[in-house]
């Protein structure tokens, strides 16, 4: 399929290319492509005028997921090219994903799945599980969203937080993994190929790697076993990716699955400037969904 228009799908908050992003979208433009940046949440509603549909930075859809999801639907209904396809979107947004990867073998750190409306007590689970430390998080979420660590020390004051959360969505209490300070590997693929890495470390004290909260990345060359592991993690979706992130970090040589990231990561091209050229053709002449 020849590729001459394309849209990057954005969010009414941030409507413009994001920053990473610009260096793809002027390549595209010299290889004559016309590129446009258009919120999903906007007016916008021809989506079929053009050749690719491409998420990326439409960062806001986990404050607003039933709309995004009849946003996807519609796109279904009229065979809308979006990349990555609507199946796979619609399963990564939210992360009982994580709880399907865990059933066929895909380590994870130990994961209690609270749901919407539970009565929970936070100081009895974490005895129970026995965890000094976790980390509460939405099921639908992004970018750290709502997202913070509790210690048996602080679980008084954590308690009406939790309950508040429990109320609006499903989460997730995961065991407090200590080697989330030294940083999370974010390991970029594109159809399912490694394509370059970074690190992501958190600003002391911390351990939110974003860099809302201070966190700093840099370009690494992961291993050859790291590669391997965070691969290994793809194998189990079958429908072709255009591009996935893989997010986690490595405990006793074994990688622990954070996130899969498979709708509106960044993808580091700011990073790994080489990866443009690849990310570039594989738009306009290997983007079949097929």
């Amino acid at each position: 399929m020849a590729v001459h228009r394309i849209a990057f799908v954005t969010c009414s908050t941030k409507p413009e290319f994001a920053p990473d992003d610009l260096e793809v979208v002027l390549a595209l433009k010299l290889r004559g492509v016309q590129v446009q940046a258009i919120p999903w949440d906007g007016n916008f509603t021809d989506w079929n005028s053009f050749d690719l549909v491409v998420l990326r930075s439409c960062w806001n859809y986990h404050l607003h997921p039933q709309k995004f999801l009849s946003w996807l639907d519609n796109l279904q209904t009229n065979q809308v090219n979006l990349l990555n396809p609507v199946s796979t979107v619609r399963w990564n947004l939210h992360k009982k994903y994580l709880a399907e990867l865990d059933r066929q073998g895909v380590r994870l750190s130990p994961t209690q799945w609270l749901i919407k409306g539970a009565t929970v007590n936070l100081k009895e689970l974490l005895q129970q599980q026995g965890w000094n430390k976790a980390v509460v998080k939405p099921a639908i979420s992004a970018t750290a969203h709502n997202t913070f660590v509790v210690s048996l020390k602080d679980v008084a004051q954590h308690q009406p937080i939790m309950n508040q959360l429990l109320d609006q969505s499903d989460l997730l209490i995961q065991q407090f993994v200590p080697e989330i300070e030294e940083g999370e590997y974010s390991l970029i693929f594109f159809h399912k190929k490694f394509s370059h890495a970074v690190l992501k470390k958190p600003k002391a004290g911390d351990f939110r790697v974003q860099d809302d909260f201070g966190g700093s990345y840099s370009p690494i060359e992961p291993s050859d076993e790291l590669i391997k592991q965070a691969a290994s993690i793809l194998t189990h979706i079958q429908e072709p990716l255009l591009y996935a992130r893989v997010d986690g970090v490595m405990v006793h040589g074994q990688f622990l699955l954070m996130e899969l990231e498979l709708i509106e990561p960044v993808l580091f091209f700011q990073q790994a400037p080489y990866a443009v050229g690849t990310f570039v053709d594989l738009l306009l002449f290997h983007n079949s969904p097929d």
